[in-house]
C-alpha cells in the first residue's frame, strides 16, 4: 500500500492563508491610554503595531484604555467608574487584594471573556498580550498557539506569577523585544525575538557632517538613566552638553544633577558647558538629535530595548552608550561607540572617534532595523505560521507523515520478518 504525501496540496490550499487579511486582537496595558502624548515606550509601540496592521489590511481590535486614539477598532477596558460600580467598597479586602489589583483583575478577565466569545464565532485569528499582567498570559492557554505575549520589561510579580505555570507546560507562544531579553525569560519559557519599532519617517535626519561639536543627552531625569554621569563625562572632556527630559526623580535631580548645572554657571572663566532645556516635544529633540555630534546614552539599567537608541539613528546620530541591555544589538560599529558600563575612561576616550560614525549610515540602519515595518514584518511572519500549524491541511500532513513513517516501518519489518523466516 502506498500513501501519497499532500505537499503540493498543501502550498496550494494553504496560499491565501499567507496573503489573506488577518483578524487581531490586541491586548493593551490597562493604566494608560494609547495615545500621543504617550504615557511611556510600550503606549507608543502599541499604537505603532496596530495603526501599521490596519494600514496593512488587517482586521484589529486593540482592548485599551477608553481614552485611547488608535486606527484599530477600539475595545474599551473596564473603567474604574464601572469597576467601583461593580463591587463593594471593601470587596478587595475579603479576597486579600489591593483594590488596584482586584481592578486589573477584573479588566482583564472581562476582556478576555469578550475575547473567547468573539473567537467561538470565528471573529478572531490571532490575540496578541501586551497588558504585562499574568490574567491574560494564563487565561490565553484557552488559544495555543495563536496567542502571543511580548515581554517588554523586566520579570515583574504578576509576570513571574504566570511564568511559575506556563513553564510547566503551554502551547501558547513568547516574543521578546531583544535577544537580551529573551535571554532574560529562557528560565522560564523560550520566546522569539522582535524588535520594536519606530516610526522612522516621522524623524527628518541630518546627514551632513557637525561643524560645531555639541552632545545631547534625553530622557527621564532619574538615577537608572545616569544623567549626571554624562555630565561628568562632558566635564572632564571640556565638552558642550545639552540636558532634556522631565525630572521623574526630583531628589535626584536636586542632589546630583542641579549642583552640577550650578557649579557650571558659577565657572570663572565663564564658559558653561551644560544646558538643561527641560522637558521637550518629539520635534524639538529631532532638531537637537540634529545638531548633535553624538547622543550620550548613560543608562546604568539593562533596558530591555531603547527608544532613544532608535530614534537618534533616525535622525542620523550617532550614539555613545554603556553596554547594558540592547544597546549593543541596536547600536554597530558603523553607528555609534559602546563601552563598558560606568567605564569613564573609556567613555571619554570615544569623544575623539565617534566624529568618524557616518550620520547616513545611522539613518540607513534605523530604516533596516528599527522601523515599523521591520517590527510588524516580524510578527506577521510569527501569526501566520501559528495559523499554518493549527489548519487541517497542517495537521493532515502531520498525521501523513507519521502514517508514512509507520508503513515504511511496517514494511521493513515484513522485509526483514521474511528474510528471518528464509
Amino acid at each position: 500500500m502506498s500513501l501519497t504525501h499532500p505537499k503540493a496540496s498543501m502550498q496550494i490550499r494553504s496560499a491565501p492563508l499567507m496573503h489573506a487579511p488577518l483578524k487581531i486582537a490586541i491586548i493593551a496595558h490597562s493604566l494608560y491610554p494609547i495615545a500621543q502624548p504617550y504615557a511611556g515606550g510600550l503606549e507608543m509601540i502599541t499604537q505603532l503595531l496596530c495603526d501599521e496592521l490596519v494600514a496593512r489590511g488587517h482586521d484589529v481590535l486593540l482592548y485599551a484604555h477608553e481614552d485611547s486614539q488608535t486606527q484599530a477598532n477600539l475595545q474599551p477596558l473596564m473603567t474604574r467608574e464601572q469597576f467601583d460600580a461593580l463591587v463593594y467598597d471593601n470587596e478587595h479586602d475579603s479576597v486579600g487584594m489591593s483594590r488596584e489589583d482586584m481592578y486589573q483583575y477584573l479588566v482583564y478577565q472581562q476582556a478576555l471573556s469578550d475575547i473567547i466569545a468573539r473567537d467561538k464565532r470565528g471573529e478572531i485569528d490571532i490575540i496578541h498580550n501586551h497588558s504585562l499582567y499574568h490574567v491574560p498570559m494564563l487565561t490565553g492557554q484557552a488559544f495555543g498557539k495563536r496567542f502571543f505575549t511580548t515581554f517588554h520589561t523586566p520579570i515583574f510579580p504578576h509576570i513571574r506569577l504566570a511564568l511559575l505555570t506556563l513553564q510547566q507546560g503551554t502551547a501558547t507562544q513568547f516574543t521578546s523585544i531583544s535577544a537580551h531579553q529573551q535571554q532574560l525569560f529562557d528560565e522560564f519559557v523560550p520566546s522569539h525575538v522582535v524588535y520594536n519599532g519606530i516610526d522612522v519617517d516621522s524623524f527628518t535626519a541630518n546627514i551632513e557632517p557637525i561643524n560645531e561639536e555639541v552632545y545631547f543627552w534625553y530622557g527621564r531625569i532619574c538615577p537608572e538613566k545616569g544623567t549626571h554621569l554624562a555630565m561628568q563625562y562632558c566635564q572632564t572632556a571640556g565638552k558642550h552638553l545639552i540636558i532634556a527630559g522631565p525630572k521623574s526623580n526630583q531628589e535626584y535631580f536636586d542632589s546630583k544633577v542641579a549642583p552640577l548645572l550650578a557649579a557650571d554657571a558659577d565657572k570663572a572663566d565663564g564658559e558653561a558647558l551644560f544646558t538643561y532645556v527641560g522637558h521637550l516635544t518629539k520635534d524639538q529633540i529631532n532638531d537637537y538629535l540634529c545638531q548633535a555630534t553624538a547622543m550620550l546614552f548613560t543608562s546604568t539599567w539593562d533596558e530591555p530595548y531603547g527608544l532613544t537608541l532608535a530614534e537618534s539613528l533616525a535622525c542620523g546620530t550617532p550614539v555613545i552608550g554603556f553596554n547594558v541591555g540592547a544597546a549593543a544589538e541596536i547600536i554597530n560599529d558603523e553607528t555609534g561607540i559602546i563601552v563598558p558600563k560606568c567605564n569613564e575612561q573609556a567613555f571619554v576616550a570615544a569623544f575623539d572617534t565617534i566624529k568618524t560614525r557616518s550620520r547616513a549610515a545611522c539613518r540607513a540602519r534605523a530604516e533596516q532595523f528599527c522601523s515599523v515595518a521591520a517590527m510588524v514584518d516580524g510578527y506577521v511572519d510569527l501569526y501566520r505560521q501559528a495559523l499554518l500549524s493549527e489548519t487541517p491541511i497542517a495537521a493532515a500532513i502531520s498525521k501523513a507523515s507519521d502514517f508514512n513513517f509507520d508503513a515504511q516501518a511496517l514494511q521493513s519489518d515484513g522485509h526483514n520478518s521474511k528474510q528471518k523466516a528464509i
